[in-house]
């Protein structure tokens, strides 16, 4: 299988390995071993499942590259970006003595002495390359946290998908409507991704589209039951997207029946905190600054610790949906423009539900753009009553998953 790069794939796969080449010599590194399935995709565009057979990437301070692949996956590696001619295989796991993959990545040469690899490989594998006397550097979290043009169309386009997942979510939902019929739009985004993506790749493609109920909106990683009802209180829609390696988000609080004067009052405490990340929301804004901000002013307002407030302030885009740079009291990470970045103040209330919309950022050179465009404001966000479509979508729903 052999790959066939657009010039502008080309340039941009170029720019980052001249960018990780840069930073060894920078770092007085001479040799990287790269297993991370998002660093290889990153610096080859590769896609796999490693499963228990890992896949690595040397990368030479001088440009050089070397592929350790299982031996299943030589024909499947020639849609690597850069490595095509440079590939060691071992047997098939589990593999005789003398040809697994460690024999075939530390008995061939292949590794100079004072080597780095990544300090978030597995103990066993993280131990054996110590042993081979390497050392843990983290270098690829700084190339990777600044976007290039490309990588921020690519970010752009999950984010016009995840806006779509939203508007479905809030279209299908209504008063006692099933949490199983906010889900079911998530069969019609996979078709939309597929149609409208050029060499969709379905591993690095994946989605998360549903709604979360009160009460269980105030434990957004909990997972809700298909036959959850959206009844009173506050519920959040959620889409996740990641399209072709590239990731975004855009959720939003939606009511199913009319707002009670607390949960109004919650809803517009909501939009201020959100307002307030935003407008903070430039370079040289320290993160843990602009968390700080957010969770003094809801402080300010009575809600304050873990009790009420679960979750930062935001998180960053690229290949994952949770990656750096943390928007989050802890965070050493300072915004930096082209940056992508959630927004997502929430407050959670126990037994009532959670109140959150999140959007992903662009931190521009003077501020921010904002990718995401779903609805915003409580009055496009009460849905009321279910109509005719929606009754019989639920029959629907509830003959075909036998609820």
């Amino acid at each position: 299988m052999k790959a066939v790069f657009t010039p502008e794939q080309n340039q941009e796969f170029q720019r980052r390995a001249d960018a990780v080449c840069a930073a060894m010599r920078a770092a007085g590194l001479r040799q990287l071993v790269l297993t991370d399935t998002d660093n290889l995709f990153y610096l080859t565009g590769a896609t796999f499942d490693a499963l228990e057979r890992p896949f690595f990437l040397i990368v030479g301070a001088d440009g050089g590259r070397q592929l350790v692949v299982p031996a299943l996956e030589l024909d499947h590696l020639g849609k690597a970006w850069g490595a095509q001619d440079s590939v060691s295989t071992y047997r098939e796991y589990p593999a005789p003595a003398g040809e697994t993959w460690h024999d075939a990545l530390l008995g061939k040469g292949l590794l100079q002495p004072g080597f780095a690899f990544e300090p978030s490989l597995p103990m066993s594998m993280a131990r054996m390359l110590l042993d081979a006397g390497g050392e843990p550097h983290e270098l690829m979290e700084g190339i990777r946290i600044i976007k290039s043009a490309w990588e921020i169309a690519a970010i752009e386009r999950a984010a016009h998908y995840a806006d779509w997942g939203v508007r479905q979510i809030l279209r299908n939902a209504s008063e006692g409507a099933l949490v199983a019929e906010t889900f079911t739009p998530g069969q019609a985004l996979s078709r939309k991704i597929i149609r409208e993506t050029p060499d969709w790749d379905p591993v690095a493609t994946r989605i998360i589209c549903g709604a979360w109920p009160a009460p269980l909106s105030a434990e957004p990683h909990a997972i809700p039951r298909l036959d959850m009802t959206l009844n009173e209180g506050p519920h959040v829609a959620m889409v996740l997207t990641r399209v072709n390696g590239y990731a975004a988000e855009s959720e939003r609080t939606f009511f199913t029946t009319r707002p009670d004067p607390r949960e109004r009052e919650l809803f517009h405490l909501l939009e201020a905190a959100r307002e307030r990340a935003f407008s903070l929301v430039r370079p040289g804004m320290h993160c843990a600054e602009l968390d700080w901000q957010v969770n003094r002013f809801l402080a300010g307002c009575g809600y304050a610790g873990d009790s009420v407030r679960l979750h930062r302030c935001g998180h960053g885009f690229g290949l994952g949906n949770h990656e750096p740079p943390w928007i989050a009291e802890g965070s050493e990470h300072v915004l930096q423009e082209n940056m992508v970045i959630s927004i997502e103040p929430g407050i959670y209330l126990a037994g009532e539900g959670g109140y959150r919309h999140s959007d992903t950022v662009l931190v521009t050179a003077n501020g921010y753009r904002c990718l995401t465009k779903a609805p915003i404001r409580l009055s496009e966000l009460v849905l009321g009553r279910p109509r005719l479509r929606h009754r019989l979508q639920r029959s629907l729903v509830r003959n075909a998953l036998n609820l």
